[in-house]
């Protein structure tokens, strides 16, 4: 749904996610729907609470069942805990491996509501956040820099969303891919791990 627009008075909307964003492992929404008992044992066993139960945020036929929620979490690049523990399998089991190139969501930028832009103050704390390299910072102004995402990088862990400092609306949010995809892998020297209480300012 449409929840803002940029400050700039440009006509481009700024989003959240339509679909609901489904654990590493679900492979897609449907499926998801479909094995997904509601137990919430993902849920619970979740070291970085990323997973909420949904309520109705996405309609009946989602109702209950867990969704990757960045207000003030995200997805560790390195853990498969929720793919352990799913008893129906609709989160599927997955290897570290596998879980560092599946693809849930894609980070969607807006500049018009980034602080490098509105403020023309320094951040980056997105980037910072980012495993995977796919939120980097590029020249700007001066000596500042802004964010620029490459899509096929991120993994839709929503490290950046979860830590963006722009409220109530984020500046860099995860696009739920309904149908999981394949992401490429970072260069190794370059991937960053984080944990749980690295996240805030």
């Amino acid at each position: 749904p449409l929840i803002a627009l940029a400050k700039n008075n440009s006509n481009k909307e700024i989003k959240e996610s339509p679909d609901p964003v489904t654990p590493p492992g679900s492979l897609n929404i449907e499926r998801f729907k479909d094995l997904c008992t509601g137990c919430h044992l993902c849920v619970v066993q979740c070291p970085t609470h990323v997973l909420h139960p949904s309520g109705l945020k996405y309609g009946l036929g989602y109702m209950l069942k867990p969704y990757m929620s960045y207000e003030d979490s995200y997805c560790n690049y390195s853990c498969t805990v929720c793919s352990d523990v799913c008893p129906t399998h609709a989160i599927k089991p997955i290897t570290v491996e596998e879980k560092k190139v599946t693809q849930i969501g894609i980070a969607n930028f807006y500049k018009e509501i980034c602080v490098v832009y509105t403020d023309e103050n320094d951040c980056g704390a997105c980037s910072e956040h980012c495993p995977s390299q796919a939120v980097h910072m590029v020249p700007y102004k001066g000596t500042l820099t802004i964010p620029q995402v490459e899509p096929e990088l991120c993994v839709g862990c929503g490290g950046c969303e979860s830590i963006c400092p722009v409220r109530p609306v984020r500046a860099i949010v995860v696009i739920s891919n309904p149908v999981h995809q394949t992401a490429q892998l970072p260069e190794k020297e370059e991937v960053k791990e984080f944990d749980v209480d690295d996240f805030g300012f």
